[in-house]
């Protein structure tokens, strides 16, 4: 009777758990990210998506994508911008460093 229980019990929770496992996953892209923002119900899930996603896309070092989610959430979500500002910055920081030591590894096989 036990197992019959705990059987049951994980079977009503498996679909929650897939659910919002789905909705934990980074977008393929930023204009995805965007169109699936759009389906939420209110602007401050909305603009919290995005911002997830802006942060899904830095952590996996997409930092044009970062970029691109930023600058739509500070031009449509204005009581988010400044987080979503420092999320601009920390891609525009990293997409510099990651130019220059492309730089530095082609001068170095250049043998400049």
């Amino acid at each position: 009777m036990k197992r019959m229980m705990s059987i049951a019990a994980v079977a009503l929770m498996l679909p929650a758990f897939v659910l919002s496992a789905g909705c934990a996953q980074k977008a393929a892209s930023s204009s995805d990210a965007v169109q699936h923002a759009k389906t939420l119900k209110t602007p401050e899930e909305q603009a919290n998506y995005l911002l997830g996603q802006a942060k899904a896309f830095l952590n996996s070092k997409e930092y044009a994508e970062a970029q691109k989610t930023a600058q739509y959430v500070i031009a449509h979500f204005s009581d988010k911008a400044s987080e979503a500002q420092a999320i601009l910055a920390r891609a525009g920081e990293q997409l510099a460093k990651d130019m220059q030591g492309a730089a530095g590894d082609a001068k170095k096989k250049l043998g400049l």
